[in-house]
């Protein structure tokens, strides 16, 4: 392979709640429409790592991947304000990351 390369990952970590959840399959209900939702909008790589047995509380992890450092940055910060936008879920917590 020639050349160098210039490509760009994104990593979004997110801690959200889920206040309404009563059970842990309420929360995975929750949980697989906004991770399907995210993938379809954004193209993205999405997982739950963290929390998986806690009825309100769950990590997912996002991961961007683009030759365009200034597309990473959007498309991580659209994913965060799509999730902020649901009512039913809190983010506690939000990091992200740039290689």
């Amino acid at each position: 392979m020639g050349g160098s390369r210039h490509s760009s990952i994104g990593h979004l970590i997110l801690v959200l709640h889920f206040p309404f959840s009563h059970s842990l399959k309420e929360k995975r209900f929750h949980l697989a429409g906004l991770k399907k939702k995210i993938q379809d909008r954004y193209h993205v790589s999405i997982a739950e790592t963290g929390d998986m047995d806690l009825w309100q509380k769950s990590v997912l992890e996002v991961v961007y991947v683009s030759a365009n450092h200034a597309q990473v940055e959007k498309t991580l910060s659209s994913v965060l304000s799509f999730v902020v936008s649901h009512p039913e879920i809190q983010v506690l917590d939000e990091i992200q990351e740039f290689i």
